[in-house]
């Protein structure tokens, strides 16, 4: 197996542990302080209803999981295509694949995704997000930095 299918299978894993022992270990909406000073760093339990940065709160959840389905469909089509890809780009569309699969099972077996960690300085907080969303995020960060900084293809004419 690849190294990079590997540490999808592992996001993956540690995303839907996590979520499980948040759901049964914390109950909805409390909150444990973890880093006091500026109430900086939570974990809670938050069912988030919506899609990305908890958008689209409370809509249609059949509309939610064929944007989930279409998005992730099309990120595994860009994944079958990886021979195009470069190392750190394979890294991270599997980092993107395996979380955005975490929160579609969520989705698809709860009827809304488990967000739990917190983060802000007194009342500025950032929205909630879990294992996966911060996958997804740190892998659209390595594919900007890919694709600005690392890639050294000239497109010949």
């Amino acid at each position: 197996m690849k190294k990079p299918l590997i540490l999808g299978i592992l996001v993956f894993i540690l995303d839907q542990f996590t979520k499980y022992l948040i759901v049964k270990y914390v109950n909805y909406a409390v909150v444990i302080n973890i880093i006091p000073m500026f109430d900086f760093f939570n974990i809670t339990n938050i069912h988030n209803t919506g899609i990305a940065f908890s958008m689209l709160q409370s809509k249609n959840l059949l509309l939610l999981l064929i944007i989930s389905f279409f998005l992730l469909t099309l990120s595994l089509w860009f994944y079958r295509n990886k021979e195009k890809f470069d190392s750190l780009q394979k890294y991270a569309f599997c980092l993107v694949i395996f979380g955005g699969f975490g929160n579609f099972m969520d989705r698809f077996f709860r009827g809304f995704v488990v967000d739990f960690l917190d983060f802000g300085v007194n009342s500025l907080r950032w929205p909630s997000f879990n294992v996966a969303d911060s996958c997804i995020c740190i892998a659209m960060f390595l594919i900007a930095v890919d694709l600005l900084f690392l890639n050294k293809k000239q497109k010949v004419r």
